[in-house]
């Protein structure tokens, strides 16, 4: 699992944080409403459609949350699915 923030510019890690970056690229993402436990739907559909454009994921995943459980009701949930492509 890795955790990130966006940042302005690069910063060093340290101890057990590690710095690193998102990879530039082509890329199919989603934005999914609604509760995180529904989002196996989302993720199905997303790699059927890029089997059936053949295009073909980097074997990583990205989730991007846009609101918090604390502050929203579960169906108000944004998440961002982003699949780099090979």
């Amino acid at each position: 699992m890795e955790i990130g923030f966006c940042l302005s510019k690069p910063v060093p890690g340290r101890g057990a944080i590690f710095a690193g970056e998102n990879p530039a690229g082509k890329q199919v993402s989603c934005l999914h409403k609604g509760p995180y436990a529904q989002m196996e739907p989302v993720y199905n559909a997303m790699m059927q459609w890029m089997e059936e454009k053949g295009l073909t994921p980097t074997g990583v995943a990205y989730e991007f949350y846009y609101n918090s459980p604390n502050d929203v009701p579960e169906s108000e949930l944004l998440t961002k699915v982003v699949f780099p492509l090979k």
